[in-house]
């Protein structure tokens, strides 16, 4: 099935273009990256960068800095009501789930979604309309890839890894922040400020210590890259339908079991 999503994007792509949405010409960036990833060439092409699937043409850097990005200070001003609602919910009746990707190889890494693979996680949307709303203002911050609140307990690792695309970047919004956690990406490491943000690109590899004995709590959420054009995102939007249609499924199911398929419907 994983071959089958990746070797497949082009014509999925091409099947598309076929509609007249956007003018090819004003795609092109897209275009090649589905091929150069169909292809099995991302480790000529990506740098440092170690994406499942990646796109030509966009500024590459671990870490970005608040100058790029012009909605931090707003974000971190909603801090105390996003975790407002998080505390309001009540996680003994309805919880979050054990993070899928099992990659927390000590420890304990939960989520609670309000978006998975670009899709809202309905069941839980109706308890963070605060949240919601501050994160419609931040581009594909709810619908381009994960949005959902990262609990890690003490004495939790996170191994390495990399995300899946480096069309969009990463934003971390501190709410919870305990002593010994941290996050190195490529080379840097730092930890968490309480109701501060940084945003890095998680194509690159990545991971997390919490050495603390109290739980960490972020915000989590992928945004479309800041140089992608207007016919770019509508195309990629596209493309994250065919792959929660191809993908999802299957990987979802294969970390969770049976139960994923009803979650990710609800």
């Amino acid at each position: 099935m994983e071959d089958l999503w990746i070797t497949q994007g082009p014509l999925e792509f091409d099947k598309w273009l076929e509609l007249g949405k956007v003018e090819r010409k004003d795609v092109e960036r897209i275009r090649e990256g589905l091929e150069i990833t169909a292809q099995g060439r991302i480790g000529e092409v990506a740098g440092a960068t170690e994406p499942e699937v990646y796109f030509p043409g966009f500024t590459s850097r671990p870490w970005w800095s608040r100058d790029d990005i012009s909605w931090l200070d707003e974000l971190e001003s909603a801090a105390p009501n996003i975790l407002g609602e998080l505390q309001s919910f009540d996680l003994g009746t309805r919880p979050s789930v054990s993070h899928p990707t099992g990659l927390a190889d000590r420890g304990h890494w939960r989520a609670l979604y309000l978006s998975c693979i670009g899709k809202p996680y309905t069941r839980n949307l109706s308890s963070f309309p605060k949240t919601l709303e501050t994160l419609s203002k931040i581009p594909g911050a709810t619908d381009c890839g994960m949005t959902y609140f990262s609990m890690i307990d003490g004495g939790t690792h996170i191994a390495p890894h990399s995300g899946f695309t480096n069309a969009h970047l990463r934003c971390h919004l501190s709410l919870v922040a305990t002593g010994g956690s941290r996050i190195r990406v490529a080379e840097h490491v730092r930890g968490w400020e309480e109701g501060k943000a940084f945003v890095f690109d998680d194509s690159y590899d990545h991971e997390v210590w919490n050495d603390g004995s109290e739980r960490r709590i972020v915000l989590l959420f992928d945004f479309w890259h800041p140089e992608l054009t207007v016919p770019e995102i509508e195309a990629l939007t596209h493309m994250m339908s065919v792959w929660r249609r191809m993908y999802s499924r299957h990987f979802w199911a294969g970390q969770l079991g049976g139960s994923v398929a009803s979650a990710m419907g609800s």
